[in-house]
């Protein structure tokens, strides 16, 4: 009875040891990293946004009005895209249109800052709009800052759907 209190504490410490391991190794450096991606993304796409409602294809709106969630949860780790949404009644142009647009701006924002992803001897820009579609009375959009291979794999999966 002894020998089996002792496995089961003994399995207890180390399922515990293991657990507190992976977090500190594995699970904090990725969420800083996620956090951090998200933050430079932010401001890519809020400049990019600004650039628009400059240019007449977004009406102006409060800051709270563009938001943005991380997605990268759902479509594995390391992946660094971003889903943001804006009201739908703020944008002038067709969807396809408004997404041209903000693709280019972000391709400027990049070129602007020096951002550019070498992968496979191309010059890619680093962000890219991925997809967008409208719900209810908001424009949904996602975001994928280049950073990684993982998120370069990501959106090259995505163009093959």
């Amino acid at each position: 009875m002894e020998l089996i209190v002792q496995i089961i504490i003994g399995l207890i410490v180390a399922f515990a040891a293991y657990n507190l391991i992976h977090y500190l190794f594995v699970t904090r450096p990725s969420r800083k990293r996620t956090a951090l991606a998200q933050r430079v993304c932010n401001e890519a796409v809020e400049t990019a946004v600004k650039k628009l409602v400059t240019s007449g294809d977004l009406t102006s709106f409060g800051n709270d009005d563009l938001r943005s969630e991380q997605i990268a949860e759902i479509w594995g780790r390391g992946v660094m895209a971003f889903e943001y949404h804006l009201p739908i009644n703020k944008v002038t142009s067709t969807i396809p249109e408004f997404k041209e647009a903000l693709s280019k701006a972000l391709v400027t924002y990049g070129n602007e800052h020096h951002m550019h992803v070498h992968v496979e001897k191309t010059d890619r820009p680093v962000f890219m709009v991925t997809d967008m579609w409208q719900l209810d009375d908001r424009l949904h959009f996602d975001v994928a800052y280049l950073v990684n291979l993982t998120t370069v794999e990501y959106v090259d999966d995505l163009k093959r759907l």
